[in-house]
């Protein structure tokens, strides 16, 4: 079973003079800065600052700097970078779901926390499908594991990433064999190894991986999106289903169906599954959708 791992927390040093302590200031008076600058651009409504404000973030500074700014109080530092990414994530996750800095802000947190597993799961996972940038990811991830050479789930989750997203199943059994034989690795990454290795993309086994991250998360925006990830595979499997009856169906009647209650009327299929999102399965032009919008589903 997977287990999130939390941010390792050493305990500060006794802080010096004040010249000791003012980079740490000035990094937390930025992010709090920087938050709440977004917060009054928004309710605002002002679209030109708020898409200038984002600009500058190209120009954040590297982890690089932050760590080397942060001294002894990285860990403190690593605390309020986390919060930040989960606010960046939670607020585009409600509004425009653009998360263009996403990755750049994950990258300063493990510069200043190398150990942090859990940002390297949660990053790479919501890069993979929020961001639409699992290349990113993937090689977010080889960060990781050259960070963290004994640990099974920085290289499981690569693996997962290729075998899901880039259908890359020969680089997805290379990731799952080497995390196999990691320290307490999960016992059942050897066989995800061999599955990808005969590349068998099926929704069963993408259904129970999915499950495996949901059981081993205690992350709140983790969860949520697994569960969006499950629906999604719930109408894309019903979907494939329907499709490949109405594909039977027209193979025997020399003609399509005209809808999908025919299929269940001539034995085709025992009912029209329900569409998990709350939308219908319907049949347009010879093509299986479903009436819920691509952007309600993502």
């Amino acid at each position: 079973m997977l287990t999130e791992v939390k941010p390792h927390r050493s305990v500060p040093r006794i802080p010096g003079p004040l010249a000791g302590i003012l980079p740490v200031i000035l990094i937390v008076w930025g992010f709090v800065g920087a938050y709440l600058l977004q917060l009054s651009l928004d309710r605002a409504g002002e679209n030109r600052m708020r898409e200038k404000t984002i600009a500058e973030m190209a120009y954040f500074p590297s982890g690089r700097f932050v760590q080397e700014a942060a001294i002894e109080y990285q860990g403190l530092a690593a605390d309020l970078v986390w919060l930040r990414a989960i606010q960046y994530y939670g607020y585009h996750l409600m509004s425009d779901r653009k998360y263009d800095w996403l990755g750049h802000v994950f990258d300063i947190l493990v510069s200043l926390d190398p150990g942090f597993i859990g940002a390297y799961h949660f990053g790479a996972i919501t890069l993979a499908w929020d961001a639409h940038k699992p290349h990113e990811a993937v090689d977010f991830l080889t960060d990781g594991m050259k960070a963290n050479p004994m640990n099974w789930q920085i290289p499981f989750d690569a693996g997962f990433i290729c075998y899901m997203v880039l259908r890359d199943y020969e680089r997805a059994s290379t990731f799952f064999e080497v995390a196999s034989k990691m320290p307490n690795a999960w016992f059942m990454l050897a066989r995800w190894a061999a599955i990808a290795k005969a590349k068998a993309g099926d929704f069963r086994t993408a259904r129970e991986m999915w499950l495996d991250i949901l059981k081993g998360t205690e992350n709140r925006a983790l969860k949520a999106l697994v569960v969006r990830q499950l629906k999604n595979l719930i109408t894309e499997e019903a979907i494939d289903t329907l499709q490949k009856a109405a594909q039977r169906f027209q193979e025997d009647k020399r003609r399509p169906p005209v809808d999908l209650s025919e299929l269940v009327d001539a034995g085709y299929i025992e009912r029209i599954p329900e569409e998990p999102y709350g939308g219908q399965f319907v049949l347009r032009n010879g093509k299986v959708t479903t009436t819920t919008p691509p952007s309600q589903r993502e």
